[in-house]
């Protein structure tokens, strides 16, 4: 099986973070997203694939690590979920279609299983959500209707987490730029699978941030700092909960608190809490 990671996209809700580095290139613990997640995606033994570029798309493809099995397809203009049917010339079974702003779980034998009916034209993964930031998800039993506007925070909703299994005559058949609107125009059966596994979101600034807290919390260092390569930071610097970017030199007369500071700095002085701080400026973490 194949993947297709969905890594074209400028990611505005992340502005100004974005504006420095494309999503997928954000660091966890100082390793960048797309590298954590080509590598739990080999770990289930999909070892080639596709990797959409648009958006600052060198730092894309540095943020990849090892390449090795990886067609980079390089878009002039964005085309939302249209850019998978470019995946068809090599694909001779399944397609795994993966956000790339996103770290999973990925069950994907349970998503393979379900697949196999002749009837399915695909599956996609789905979460419990109760905090009404997310589109619904509005199924017929197992089967995909439709998506709907979020619903009231507190009420219990599915929400779509991510990845989507297509077997090739689906991929044929996305002609929007938001598949979901291909599979209810055209009346394809897709499934819904639920999964409640490790879920970390990069859709925004602080959600980043959130998330990060959560991996280091898994890795087992809780409130620890993610340090990129390249990182100095001055033994009499004092940093809690934050996120320094590579290249960022941090001096003694520094203090930072749950900030996220993007790299290619020099910090020599300063008080900072619940702030990012760029080369752009200087912006409230929120």
């Amino acid at each position: 099986m194949k993947f297709f990671i969905l890594a074209g996209g400028y990611g505005r809700r992340a502005e100004p973070l974005s504006l420095v580095k494309p999503k997928p290139a954000f660091p966890f613990g100082g390793v960048p997203l797309l590298a954590l997640m080509l590598g739990r995606l080999r770990g289930l033994g999909c070892s080639a694939g596709f990797v959409n570029l648009h958006h600052l798309g060198s730092q894309v493809i540095s943020a990849a690590g090892d390449r090795s099995g990886i067609r980079f397809i390089e878009e002039n203009e964005l085309s939302g979920s249209r850019v998978l049917t470019r995946a068809l010339p090599f694909l001779d079974e399944d397609l795994l279609a993966v956000n790339g702003d996103t770290f999973m779980d990925i069950p994907l034998g349970e998503m393979a299983r379900r697949a196999q009916a002749p009837e399915v034209d695909g599956v996609l993964l789905a979460r419990s959500d109760r905090s009404g930031r997310y589109a619904r998800l509005l199924c017929d039993g197992d089967r995909f209707l439709d998506n709907a506007p979020p619903g009231p925070e507190g009420e219990a909703a599915l929400m779509y987490a991510g990845a989507a299994l297509f077997k090739r005559r689906a991929v044929a058949k996305v002609d929007e730029i938001n598949f979901f609107a291909s599979i209810r125009r055209q009346g394809l059966n897709f499934q819904v699978v639920p999964h409640d596994g490790v879920w970390l979101d990069v859709g925004t600034p602080y959600s980043y941030f959130q998330a990060h807290g959560d991996y280091m919390d898994r890795r087992g260092r809780p409130g620890g700092n993610g340090i990129s390569p390249g990182v100095e930071v001055s033994s009499a610097a004092q940093i809690r909960r934050s996120i320094l970017w590579e290249n960022t030199r941090v001096g003694p007369g520094v203090s930072l608190s749950s900030c996220i500071v993007t790299g290619d700095l020099a910090l020599e002085s300063g008080d900072h809490s619940r702030q990012i701080v760029s080369r752009l400026g200087i912006f409230p973490l929120a």
